[in-house]
This record gives C-alpha cells, sequence and structure tokens, in this order.
C-alpha cells in the first residue's frame, strides 16, 4: 500500500520545510489540507522556529491544486464545508507570525497556485508554471485566488488569468509580479531556505511585528496603516533585543 499523502516537514536549524508529498501531483487532499491547518497552529507555538518554507515533492509539480476526483464525491453541501476549512487553513497560513517562502518547481495549479499566493514570498524555478483551470470545470478558485491575485498584480490581469485558465510561465510570472525571485533550475529551494535563514538569524519580536504591520495593515484603510505600524513600533522599544541595542550604542560613545 502506497504511503499516506501529507505534509513532511523537515527542520534546517530555526527553519521548517514543509513538503507536500503526495506524488506524483502533490494533489492536496482533505486530508493535507487538515494537517496545513494543523500545522499552522503548531508553528505558531514553536517559539525554535523562526521562518517557514513551502515547497513539493520532486521537480514536476509544486501542487496540481485539489484532487477533484475527490472532490467529485462530495455533495455540494460537504464541498461548501470544505471550501470553507479550506480557506481557513490559508488564512490562517497568511496570518502565520513567523515568514512564509514558497519555493516553487514544476506546475503550481489551482489550490497549489494558491497556497504559493498565501505564502509571503515566492521563488520560483525557471521551470516553474502557474495556472488555475478551475473555469474549465466550471467552478472558480475557491481558496483565495481572488483576493490574493488581484492584489498582487491588479483586477484586469487576474481576470484574465482566472477567467481564461491559461498557464503563466515562471518569466511572466515574475514580470507579472506573481513571484518575487527567479531561480535557476533545481536552486529554489536552496534559495528560499537561504532567505528563510536570513529571516530567522534577526530579533523575532521586530519580524514578528514587522509581518504582522504588512499583513494586518493591508486589512485596513490607508491611515489606519500607519497607526498599527506605530502600535508595533512603540511596543518594540520596550524589547529586550531593542534595548540592548541601544546600550551598545550608547556604550560606544
Amino acid at each position: 500500500m502506497p504511503p499516506a499523502p501529507r505534509i513532511r516537514v523537515d527542520r534546517a536549524e530555526a527553519v521548517a520545510v514543509l513538503r507536500i508529498d503526495n506524488p506524483p501531483r502533490n494533489l492536496l487532499t482533505l486530508s493535507i489540507v487538515a494537517d496545513l491547518a494543523a500545522l499552522v497552529v503548531e508553528l505558531e507555538k514553536d517559539d525554535s522556529v523562526r521562518a517557514a518554507v513551502v515547497t513539493g515533492e520532486g521537480p514536476a509539480h509544486f501542487s496540481a491544486g485539489l484532487d477533484m476526483r475527490e472532490w467529485s464525491r462530495l455533495s455540494p453541501k460537504a464541498a461548501q464545508d470544505e471550501v470553507s476549512r479550506g480557506q481557513d487553513a490559508f488564512w490562517a497560513f497568511e496570518h502565520l507570525t513567523k515568514p512564509t517562502i514558497a519555493a516553487i518547481a514544476g506546475a503550481a495549479r489551482g489550490a497549489g497556485a494558491e497556497l504559493g499566493l498565501a505564502c509571503d514570498i515566492r521563488i520560483a524555478d525557471e521551470t516553474a508554471t502557474f495556472s488555475f483551470p478551475e473555469v474549465d470545470v466550471g467552478w472558480m478558485p475557491s481558496h483565495g485566488a481572488t483576493g490574493r491575485l488581484s492584489k498582487l498584480i491588479g483586477r484586469s490581469r487576474a481576470l484574465e488569468i482566472l477567467g481564461s485558465g491559461k498557464e503563466v510561465k515562471a518569466l511572466d510570472a515574475l514580470r507579472l509580479g506573481i513571484v518575487d525571485h527567479l531561480a535557476a533550475p533545481g536552486v529554489a529551494l536552496d534559495q528560499a531556505k537561504a532567505l528563510a535563514a536570513t529571516f530567522a538569524s534577526k530579533p523575532r519580536a521586530a519580524v514578528k511585528a514587522i509581518k504582522r504591520a504588512l499583513t494586518e495593515g493591508d486589512e485596513k484603510p490607508y491611515r489606519n496603516r500607519f497607526l498599527l505600524e506605530s502600535q508595533h513600533a512603540v511596543q518594540l522599544l520596550w524589547s529586550d533585543d531593542y534595548k540592548a541595542a541601544m546600550q551598545k550604542l550608547r556604550d560606544k560613545r
């Protein structure tokens, strides 16, 4: 019997690498989405983890999205409940107070691409492709793509990609702003881990405050973003890391 699909977690010092392990296409089964929701809770509580990387097992697929054969057996009511659970899991992952980086090689389709969009930063292998083919079966993205993609690239471009189901290659994804960095074949994961290690090396309280101000600020009116920033900045004035850094500056005089 083949092993049950899962998200495998590897640790590299303060960086957790979450690997979608469901060959051959790393489909996101209902159990894998449930695993993600549980992992977010664990990662948030684990003070030894300072950053996380998400990737897929093997070079061919980051994730080909939801297991549509599994979904085809759900009643509309059951599917509605699973959409809510999936959105909640991706929302919680997006709001994890630790930086998250997607290392994307091969195909990122449907909810697989949506998981990449829920990460803070996306690093794509030159072989990566992105697509949202739900429209071809009379459906639509259900795990946050309409909100997150339009925020990244604008409403009209998001409509073109989501409404046509067309495939976007890695270089075009970089030009559009879907991904932040392009990596040589086979290097995306190493590049993502290196960036995650950089985040992990910085004072935890400061990184957490910066991410919260950015993430929560996106959900507030423009003026309120500055109030949110000042609140987090003032709180850091009392942190041990800030006090120690200021004492070092005073000692240099």
